[in-house]
């Protein structure tokens, strides 16, 4: 496993464990996925889960070896009906980091981001609410021991950069991202240094940039784009790419320390370990040159941001489900149908599209879930 390092000289895996779909694995599975991460090398996992029960899970497969894992968790990710929730609220902030380090077994977290930041206005809002000033002061008492931010905005990701309180950044990085980025906010009045506007390629440039210049590293979600990428019906890039080649891309950019890769299985985490050992024809991507993107905007990447739902329908759950009957899976119906929320159930409250950051349609989603596969 090849290991980069941190501005303060941790060494942490190239491969990271990504927790989106860890509700999907059972309880008793958890010990032996952390087995195999420790045969693999893998040392890193985020925790920003659609569901609260995978941290208790995952605190009894880390007992006796917590030291041997750098683990970050999310700060505004909160549980309060059994299903995720953003907050700014720095109260119900406070005790979503206590209650979750009770679960995990722990007194500190190594990594702590701010969670999901993607509009100007939740950028004030961090910094008013005291959000920005809990997660200083829980570095300063070693209660987390790196300051990062989340967002899918090269710009917001900037801005953060700027306050020199930031060690870590999470971004989402894939070459169809990079060529033909699905967000794109314009800078506004806000002192933002020597930085000029920009478009947002190079905005997305100008990010990789800083963070290796000044020794911020950059943590990688997004690396398949909801495994679109890997898809040749669906790839906006008119091809598939394979997992080492989209692992490969995202590595190569400046600034880059680990990819993080949903992981359900520890089959999963196996095929994902094995980039280091992947043949260089395999992780070769340079045919994206000749490639001619499609907007991704619209695309649901499955990242339930869009949540919490009011009727707890999976929103994620249901859109990979109606992906995958679209794509010919015969399973893809029967595992919808045995959801306990499905769309039928949605009250069109538009909750979930004004939280989605990929400017999906998430109510026409549902309809369509609802049209095509309820019996």
């Amino acid at each position: 496993m090849e290991y980069r390092k941190t501005s303060k000289g941790d060494a942490i895996s190239v491969i990271g464990i990504g927790s989106t779909m860890m509700h999907e694995i059972p309880a008793e599975a958890m010990t032996p996925l952390f087995d195999e991460a420790e045969r693999q090398g893998v040392n890193l996992i985020d925790l920003a889960m659609s569901y609260p029960e995978p941290f208790k899970h995952i605190g009894n497969a880390l007992a006796g070896r917590r030291e041997k894992f750098f683990i970050q968790m999310h700060l505004g990710m909160i549980f309060p009906n059994g299903q995720y929730e953003r907050t700014r609220d720095l109260e119900k902030v406070r005790q979503g980091f206590e209650e979750q380090l009770q679960w995990l077994q722990t007194d500190y977290i190594d990594f702590g981001f701010i969670h999901y930041v993607d509009d100007l206005e939740d950028y004030q809002r961090v910094f008013d609410s005291g959000v920005f000033d809990y997660a200083k002061q829980l570095k300063q008492e070693g209660a987390i021991r790196y300051l990062g931010v989340a967002s899918h905005v090269a710009d917001i990701c900037l801005r953060f950069i700027e306050t020199g309180d930031v060690d870590l950044v999470m971004f989402s990085v894939n070459p169809a991202y990079d060529l033909n980025p699905i967000v794109n906010l314009p800078f506004d009045d806000l002192d933002m240094g020597n930085y000029e506007k920009a478009d947002a390629y190079e905005q997305r440039q100008r990010l990789y940039r800083e963070c290796e210049k000044r020794g911020i590293g950059l943590q990688v979600m997004k690396a398949f784009g909801g495994g679109i990428l890997l898809d040749e019906q669906r790839s906006p890039l008119g091809r598939a790419l394979n997992v080492y080649q989209c692992l490969q891309y995202a590595l190569d950019r400046p600034g880059v320390i680990s990819c993080l890769l949903g992981v359900r299985s520890k089959e999963d985490l196996i095929l994902a370990a094995g980039y280091d050992d992947a043949p260089a024809e395999d992780r070769d991507y340079a045919f994206i040159s000749e490639c001619q993107t499609v907007d991704m905007k619209g695309v649901c990447v499955y990242c339930n941001h869009c949540l919490p739902c009011p009727v707890n329908i999976d929103i994620a759950a249901v859109n990979k489900f109606l992906d995958l009957y679209h794509a010919g899976d015969l399973l893809a119906k029967k595992h919808y149908q045995s959801l306990l929320h499905r769309a039928e159930d949605c009250i069109q409250c538009g909750h979930c599209m004004a939280n989605c950051p990929f400017g999906v349609d998430v109510m026409a989603k549902l309809a369509q879930a609802q049209a095509e596969m309820t019996p």
